[in-house]
């Protein structure tokens, strides 16, 4: 099944998927290249790299949901089911996500309590990681529920 033969839900969520993983394994080779938490902050070339990641991330959204919008003329791209996907997708992505930040807090605590600081580069990856991870979560809960859902495309 090519994309002109999806749903735009579908459509956008497989491009989020791909456009998201790339940003996010940019990202993390951008993270762990070079020392890692520890040398993260005073490593500006790192920074502008890991802010690429992301501003890939951002660029390639944008530009999937421009290429597949509704254009005028032609039928409707979405319908009822594709609005309960998307509410349910952003409600399991909630969670996941806060979970998911919540866990990783927990583990950097418990992993730097005896030191009693914990390396700031950690916290660059918090914030930039939940954003790769809530929009990664979104697209992939977007098409299982769509798969589980009787989606056709």
């Amino acid at each position: 099944m090519g994309l002109g033969d999806m749903t735009q839900t579908r459509k956008r969520a497989w491009l989020g998927a791909v456009i998201w993983t790339l940003a996010g394994i940019g990202f993390g080779v951008t993270f762990f290249m070079g020392g890692g938490p520890g040398t993260l902050p005073e490593d500006s070339q790192r920074h502008l790299a890991g802010a690429g990641a992301l501003a890939f991330g951002f660029v390639g959204t944008w530009l999937s949901l421009w290429i597949t919008r509704h254009r005028k003329g032609t039928p409707p791209i979405s319908d009822e089911r594709d609005t309960m996907i998307l509410a349910r997708a952003n409600q399991a992505t909630l969670v996941m996500v806060l979970v998911g930040i919540f866990v990783f807090s927990i583990g950097l605590w418990t992993a730097y309590e005896a030191k009693g600081w914990v390396p700031v580069g950690w916290m660059w990856f918090l914030a930039y990681g939940s954003v790769i991870l809530s929009s990664v979560a979104s697209a992939v809960t977007t098409l299982i529920l769509d798969a589980r859902t009787g989606g056709d495309g």
